[in-house]
Protein backbone atom coordinates (compact mmCIF):
# COMPACT_ATOMS: atom_id res chain seq x y z
CA UNK A 1 0.00 0.00 0.00
CA UNK A 2 1.12 3.34 -1.10
CA UNK A 3 -0.08 6.71 -0.54
CA UNK A 4 -3.70 5.84 0.47
CA UNK A 5 -4.72 8.98 3.12
CA UNK A 6 -8.43 8.77 4.09
CA UNK A 7 -10.43 10.08 6.85
CA UNK A 8 -13.55 7.81 7.81
CA UNK A 9 -16.00 9.23 10.65
CA UNK A 10 -18.52 7.94 12.58
CA UNK A 11 -21.72 7.07 11.30
CA UNK A 12 -20.02 6.43 7.78
CA UNK A 13 -19.56 3.75 5.27
CA UNK A 14 -16.43 3.36 3.17
CA UNK A 15 -16.77 1.34 -0.44
CA UNK A 16 -13.38 -0.50 -1.03
CA UNK A 17 -13.22 -1.36 -4.95
CA UNK A 18 -10.69 -2.24 -7.34
CA UNK A 19 -9.51 -5.10 -9.25
CA UNK A 20 -7.92 -8.39 -8.00
CA UNK A 21 -4.45 -7.91 -6.33
CA UNK A 22 -5.48 -3.81 -6.01
CA UNK A 23 -4.68 -3.83 -2.39
CA UNK A 24 -8.38 -4.16 -0.77
CA UNK A 25 -7.89 -7.04 1.33
CA UNK A 26 -4.06 -5.57 2.55
CA UNK A 27 -6.08 -2.21 3.62
CA UNK A 28 -8.41 -3.53 5.51
CA UNK A 29 -5.39 -6.26 7.16
CA UNK A 30 -3.84 -3.23 8.29
CA UNK A 31 -6.94 -1.77 9.99
CA UNK A 32 -7.50 -4.57 11.86
CA UNK A 33 -3.90 -4.81 13.00
CA UNK A 34 -3.38 -7.95 11.37
CA UNK A 35 -0.59 -6.76 9.47
CA UNK A 36 1.83 -4.15 10.25
CA UNK A 37 2.85 -0.46 8.23
CA UNK A 38 6.33 -0.80 7.02
CA UNK A 39 6.06 3.22 6.95
CA UNK A 40 3.28 5.52 7.78
CA UNK A 41 0.82 5.19 10.16
CA UNK A 42 -2.94 5.84 11.07
CA UNK A 43 -5.08 5.58 13.90
CA UNK A 44 -8.76 3.88 14.78
CA UNK A 45 -11.05 6.39 16.87
CA UNK A 46 -8.26 8.07 17.94
CA UNK A 47 -5.55 4.58 18.76
CA UNK A 48 -2.46 4.47 16.75
CA UNK A 49 -2.42 1.18 14.60
CA UNK A 50 0.99 0.04 16.08
CA UNK A 51 1.46 1.24 19.58
CA UNK A 52 -1.90 0.71 20.66
CA UNK A 53 -3.20 -2.12 18.68
CA UNK A 54 -4.62 -3.95 21.34
CA UNK A 55 -7.00 -1.04 21.95
CA UNK A 56 -7.53 -1.02 18.07
CA UNK A 57 -8.39 -4.92 17.94
CA UNK A 58 -11.08 -4.11 21.07
CA UNK A 59 -12.95 -1.57 18.91
CA UNK A 60 -12.77 -3.39 15.62
CA UNK A 61 -14.20 -6.52 13.83
CA UNK A 62 -12.62 -8.21 10.83
CA UNK A 63 -14.94 -10.72 8.52
CA UNK A 64 -12.69 -12.13 6.03
CA UNK A 65 -13.04 -14.42 3.20
CA UNK A 66 -12.37 -17.44 5.31
CA UNK A 67 -15.03 -18.76 7.67
CA UNK A 68 -12.62 -17.74 11.15
CA UNK A 69 -14.31 -20.90 13.15
CA UNK A 70 -13.48 -24.09 14.09
CA UNK A 71 -14.41 -27.01 11.91
CA UNK A 72 -14.61 -29.37 14.45
CA UNK A 73 -17.02 -27.40 17.14
CA UNK A 74 -20.48 -26.83 16.41
CA UNK A 75 -21.72 -23.66 15.09
CA UNK A 76 -23.04 -23.05 19.05
CA UNK A 77 -19.79 -23.90 20.35
CA UNK A 78 -18.10 -21.51 17.80
CA UNK A 79 -20.07 -18.52 18.77
CA UNK A 80 -19.90 -19.23 22.25
CA UNK A 81 -15.97 -19.21 22.29
CA UNK A 82 -16.33 -16.00 20.32
CA UNK A 83 -18.56 -14.29 22.61
CA UNK A 84 -15.77 -15.65 25.78
CA UNK A 85 -13.15 -14.36 23.55
CA UNK A 86 -14.86 -10.84 23.32
CA UNK A 87 -15.43 -10.19 26.78
CA UNK A 88 -18.88 -11.40 26.57
CA UNK A 89 -19.42 -14.96 28.11
CA UNK A 90 -22.61 -14.41 29.06
CA UNK A 91 -24.09 -12.90 25.55
CA UNK A 92 -27.07 -14.67 24.24
CA UNK A 93 -25.83 -17.16 21.80
CA UNK A 94 -29.69 -18.93 21.05
CA UNK A 95 -30.67 -14.83 20.20
CA UNK A 96 -27.98 -14.81 17.67
CA UNK A 97 -27.83 -18.35 15.75
CA UNK A 98 -31.84 -17.19 15.56
CA UNK A 99 -30.80 -13.49 14.15
CA UNK A 100 -28.11 -15.02 11.47
CA UNK A 101 -31.01 -17.79 10.42
CA UNK A 102 -28.43 -20.89 12.05
CA UNK A 103 -30.70 -21.57 14.41
CA UNK A 104 -31.67 -25.12 12.85
CA UNK A 105 -27.72 -26.07 12.27
CA UNK A 106 -26.95 -25.04 15.70
CA UNK A 107 -25.15 -28.13 16.70
CA UNK A 108 -23.93 -29.16 13.62
CA UNK A 109 -19.48 -29.14 13.31
CA UNK A 110 -18.61 -26.16 11.07
CA UNK A 111 -17.08 -28.59 8.84
CA UNK A 112 -20.27 -29.90 6.79
CA UNK A 113 -21.72 -26.24 6.89
CA UNK A 114 -21.88 -25.03 3.30
CA UNK A 115 -20.40 -21.93 2.41
CA UNK A 116 -23.35 -19.11 2.79
CA UNK A 117 -23.72 -21.11 6.74
CA UNK A 118 -20.08 -20.37 7.71
CA UNK A 119 -20.13 -16.57 6.17
CA UNK A 120 -23.32 -16.21 8.33
CA UNK A 121 -21.18 -17.84 11.59
CA UNK A 122 -18.59 -15.53 10.73
CA UNK A 123 -20.87 -12.36 10.86
CA UNK A 124 -22.59 -13.50 13.53
CA UNK A 125 -18.99 -13.68 15.49
CA UNK A 126 -18.42 -9.61 14.41
CA UNK A 127 -21.45 -8.67 15.15
CA UNK A 128 -22.33 -9.95 18.44
CA UNK A 129 -19.02 -7.75 19.64
CA UNK A 130 -20.88 -4.38 19.19
CA UNK A 131 -17.59 -3.18 17.04
CA UNK A 132 -16.97 0.57 16.58
CA UNK A 133 -14.73 -0.16 12.85
CA UNK A 134 -16.62 -2.92 11.07
CA UNK A 135 -14.23 -4.63 8.32
CA UNK A 136 -15.63 -6.43 5.35
CA UNK A 137 -13.93 -8.23 3.02
CA UNK A 138 -15.99 -9.70 0.06
CA UNK A 139 -19.33 -10.24 2.35
CA UNK A 140 -21.37 -11.66 -0.05
CA UNK A 141 -19.51 -14.49 -1.09
CA UNK A 142 -22.09 -17.75 -0.25
CA UNK A 143 -24.67 -15.76 0.35
CA UNK A 144 -28.40 -15.73 -0.74
CA UNK A 145 -30.64 -13.10 -0.82
CA UNK A 146 -31.58 -13.04 3.12
CA UNK A 147 -27.67 -13.57 3.87
CA UNK A 148 -26.99 -10.28 1.65
CA UNK A 149 -29.80 -8.38 3.14
CA UNK A 150 -27.90 -9.78 6.78
CA UNK A 151 -24.76 -7.69 5.83
CA UNK A 152 -27.23 -4.69 5.43
CA UNK A 153 -28.48 -5.04 8.68
CA UNK A 154 -25.14 -5.41 10.33
CA UNK A 155 -24.03 -2.23 8.31
CA UNK A 156 -27.10 -0.23 9.20
CA UNK A 157 -26.77 -1.54 12.70
CA UNK A 158 -23.23 -0.33 12.86
CA UNK A 159 -23.48 3.17 11.84
CA UNK A 160 -26.66 3.93 14.01
CA UNK A 161 -24.62 2.94 17.38
CA UNK A 162 -21.86 5.78 16.04
CA UNK A 163 -19.60 3.04 14.10
CA UNK A 164 -17.87 2.93 11.07
CA UNK A 165 -17.85 0.16 8.31
CA UNK A 166 -15.39 0.05 5.43
CA UNK A 167 -16.13 -3.06 2.86
CA UNK A 168 -13.94 -4.05 -0.05
CA UNK A 169 -15.48 -6.03 -2.43
CA UNK A 170 -16.27 -6.48 -6.41
CA UNK A 171 -20.03 -6.46 -5.67
CA UNK A 172 -20.35 -3.02 -5.37
CA UNK A 173 -23.72 -3.05 -6.90
CA UNK A 174 -24.57 -4.25 -3.81
CA UNK A 175 -23.59 -1.44 -0.88
CA UNK A 176 -23.06 1.62 -3.38
CA UNK A 177 -26.86 2.53 -2.08
CA UNK A 178 -25.53 2.60 1.64
CA UNK A 179 -22.00 3.99 1.23
CA UNK A 180 -20.77 7.52 1.72
CA UNK A 181 -17.79 7.46 0.22
CA UNK A 182 -15.48 5.43 -2.32
CA UNK A 183 -11.72 4.53 -2.06
CA UNK A 184 -10.81 2.81 -5.57
CA UNK A 185 -7.29 0.94 -5.54
CA UNK A 186 -4.85 -0.20 -8.46
CA UNK A 187 -1.73 -1.65 -7.57
CA UNK A 188 -1.92 -0.65 -3.70
CA UNK A 189 -2.45 3.12 -4.48
CA UNK A 190 -5.54 4.94 -4.31
CA UNK A 191 -7.12 6.38 -8.05
CA UNK A 192 -10.21 7.91 -7.00
CA UNK A 193 -11.34 8.99 -3.44
CA UNK A 194 -14.89 10.85 -3.03
CA UNK A 195 -18.49 10.74 -1.76
CA UNK A 196 -20.39 8.34 -3.90
CA UNK A 197 -22.66 10.78 -4.75
CA UNK A 198 -20.12 12.32 -7.53
CA UNK A 199 -19.56 8.41 -9.36
CA UNK A 200 -21.41 6.99 -11.62
CA UNK A 201 -21.90 3.27 -12.43
CA UNK A 202 -19.50 3.20 -15.25
CA UNK A 203 -17.02 5.16 -12.68
CA UNK A 204 -17.35 2.09 -10.56
CA UNK A 205 -17.57 -0.65 -12.65
CA UNK A 206 -14.36 1.18 -14.02
CA UNK A 207 -12.51 1.55 -11.01
CA UNK A 208 -13.76 -2.33 -9.71
CA UNK A 209 -11.83 -3.53 -13.06
CA UNK A 210 -14.31 -3.21 -15.02
CA UNK A 211 -16.95 -5.53 -13.31
CA UNK A 212 -20.80 -4.60 -13.47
Amino acid sequence: MRDVTFVLPPHSVLLVVGPNASGKTTLLRLLATALRPTDGGGSVFGHDLVRDADAVRVLTAFVGTSAGAYDLLTVRENLAFAAAMRGRPDAPVATWLDRVGLTPVADDPVRVLSSGMKRRLALAQAWLAAPRLLLLDEPYGGLDRDGVALVAEMTEDTTRRGGSVVIATHEWERVMNEADAVLALAAGQPVEVGPVAQLTAADLAAAAGGRR
